[in-house]
């Protein structure tokens, strides 16, 4: 019990260390410019005060399923099939 408590520990331990060195590393990229970029990269936000697109609405045509057969109804016979 002690060694799977031990195997369990460890791994989790190897998972914090590999998210804390993935985000270590994607900090260090974002703070750097790329290659031939001379200004840090804006951002653009949506205004609050422009008008909503309009909303089209369709008609959904709902299709039917077939009418079920009555469970007494006769069974048609195939011309093909084997005879009983």
């Amino acid at each position: 019990m002690r060694t799977l408590l031990k195997i369990l520990l460890g791994s989790l331990l190897l998972l914090l260390l590999v998210a804390l060195g993935t985000e270590v590393v994607a900090l260090h990229r974002s703070a750097l410019p790329l290659p031939g970029q001379t200004a840090p990269p804006m951002v653009v936000r949506k205004s609050t005060t422009a008008p909503m697109p309009p909303k089209t609405v369709r008609l959904v045509v709902a299709h039917h399923p077939p009418p079920a057969r009555p469970r007494n109804a006769a069974v048609p016979v195939h011309h093909n099939a084997p005879a009983d």
